[in-house]
């Protein structure tokens, strides 16, 4: 039986979650037929009455199982932004793998995907089911962003001994990202953040591995650049999601290179400000890990549903630069940017066209229709979703580096 929809967006109601469903209402394509979900009938409606087209509407609450697999079963995409996902995500992914509907989601909760990853890769992968985390602004620059890198070094002859990302961002803060960070501290799985290889397959963190995957502490200044490099928020889960791409392309012979490493870093102007975000990060990693330090961040921080002001939202932007380095010595510089706030704007158009990839281009994703687990925006969508993006407004490049 053919499902109704093509795509579902769960969580719609949510700050994050209709900018979505205005993304969908502008940028789906003649044909798509979607539906905005959630837990509140009223809500919905009154976010119907400002979407042009004809969506359909679903309510489905985590709290239901019965229906959130009745959701899962009408779609053959489903996009969710309701998080945190520790909290909220099992039944939507245990009811995708269990109907083989593709998914994507905006978490950056590695330590929750992880466990995902032991549930449901093998089923997922022998069923031909894309299960997709992490479609936002982490982890997908970060991930596009090497694979396009690598990809670029592989035409000129070489496999890729490193790449080293730089980001430069301006943005506001939304109060889900900020539940999120709370209720990872809340859990106890913040000790796992630490493991540089949290995401990789068993057959892909060796000793040798690790030492390649330490996470940046200190400050230093990048002459290629021409900045002073501290370290980025978004490393710990970025870096992650990057050594799993390369270990599942490396599980189909695709790998990026036999000792390939990836670090990731913040540009800042002066040594003075990069120190100072170094010693601001730590503060609030102490913070995340302490109940009271918890206490103190939610009661500063926007409350769940709340987020920046449109005009914060856009005059934002990010930028990454990735110098890649070839296994014979070659040097290639990647850039990746766009306007608009990185934790909306961008995460919404990351994530929307990741599910439009999904539900229109399947037979031309990697590995064809056929590919399934729970993997990584690079492997899962690869080149034809950085195609997406830059047409959706990214700019993309990679130029070589004398």
């Amino acid at each position: 039986m053919a499902t109704p929809y093509d795509v579902v967006l769960y969580g719609a109601t949510g700050f994050t979650g209709r900018q979505t469903a205005h993304y969908f209402a502008a940028h789906a394509p003649t044909g798509l037929r979607w539906a905005v979900a959630g837990r509140n009938r009223a809500k919905l409606d009154r976010l119907l009455e400002g979407l042009a087209g004809d969506p359909g509407c679903i309510v489905a609450d985590s709290g239901d199982p019965a229906s959130v697999d009745a959701m899962c079963a009408q779609a053959r995409v489903l996009l969710t932004t309701a998080g945190p996902f520790a909290k909220y995500g099992d039944p939507v992914v245990d009811a995708c793998v269990r109907h083989k509907t593709h998914y994507v989601d905006i978490t950056g909760e590695t330590p929750w995907v992880r466990r995902v990853i032991d549930r449901h890769h093998g089923q997922a992968s022998a069923d031909g089911t894309r299960i997709v985390p992490l479609c936002g602004f982490d982890s997908i620059p970060s991930d596009l962003g090497t694979l396009m890198v690598v990809e670029s070094l592989r035409e000129r002859g070489t496999a890729t001994k490193s790449v080293s990302a730089s980001f430069k961002a301006k943005g506001g803060l939304n109060g889900g990202t900020m539940d999120s960070a709370i209720a990872l501290g809340d859990s106890g799985d913040a000790a796992q953040l630490g493991d540089t290889l949290l995401l990789n397959p068993p057959t892909h963190q060796s000793r040798e591995e690790r030492k390649r995957s330490r996470d940046r502490r200190t400050v230093d200044y990048d002459a290629t650049r021409g900045v002073w490099l501290a370290p980025f928020f978004m490393a710990p889960v970025n870096t992650r999601v990057v050594r799993r791409s390369n270990a599942l392309f490396a599980q189909h012979g695709e790998g990026y290179g036999p000792a390939f490493a990836y670090t990731e870093a913040m540009e800042m102007r002066s040594k003075a400000k990069a120190w100072g975000l170094t010693l601001g990060m730590g503060a609030f990693e102490k913070a995340i890990g302490s109940k009271l330090g918890r206490r103190v961040l939610a009661r500063v921080a926007p409350d769940p549903g709340e987020g920046p002001s449109e005009a914060v939202m856009d005059g934002g932007f990010f930028r990454v630069r990735l110098v890649g380095e070839g296994e014979d010595g070659q040097r290639v510089l990647g850039v990746m940017q766009a306007d608009g706030d990185p934790g909306n704007r961008v995460t919404v158009k990351c994530l929307c066209e990741s599910a439009l990839a999904l539900a229109t281009q399947l037979d031309d994703l990697p590995g064809g229709p056929d590919r399934g687990g729970v993997l990584t925006p690079a492997f899962a969508l690869g080149l034809p979703l950085l195609d997406r993006l830059r047409a959706a407004g990214f700019e993309a490049r990679v130029e070589p580096l004398g």
